[in-house]
């Protein structure tokens, strides 16, 4: 049997700027959107919850969430990166932060977070990412 592209979400968090929220992972020497697979059965409000609380011990509450979007974004993993998959197939939720709520990185997924204008999405290295990233703020509403 082939590979696949694994099934993920991926947050795009909002603040009172208009500015979303992106990461330097030093894993992937590169930034990235808060993202990760589904586990099992997760539903994607259970995913996006649990991987903000293991990346940033962020607390999504459900009335900040804005949107989640039915069109998804995917990107090819670099060659054999990954025995199994080939990508990630990522579902989109869009979040309103809350300023109260934490952005602390909590293991070696980030190291810097930083709050960028939807414009200047292109002008960081996401490395195979950068063109589901862009397609994301489009569906989004923010480019």
């Amino acid at each position: 049997m082939g590979k696949i592209y694994r099934q993920a979400v991926m947050a795009v968090i909002i603040n009172e700027e208009s500015k979303v929220l992106i990461g330097y992972s030093p894993r992937d020497k590169s930034y990235k959107f808060p993202q990760g697979g589904l586990e099992g059965k997760e539903d994607l409000i259970s995913g996006i919850q649990r991987e903000l609380m293991e990346e940033l011990n962020y607390h999504l509450l459900h009335d900040h969430i804005l949107e989640v979007y039915q069109e998804k974004v995917r990107y090819p993993f670099p060659p054999n990166c990954h025995p199994v998959y080939m990508g990630q197939e990522l579902s989109i939720v869009k979040i309103k932060h809350r300023n109260e709520a934490q952005t602390i990185p909590q293991d070696d997924e980030f190291d810097k977070l930083i709050w960028i204008s939807p414009k200047d999405v292109r002008t960081y290295n996401y490395e195979y990412r950068s063109d589901a990233y862009h397609k994301a703020l489009l569906i989004c509403g923010l480019l």
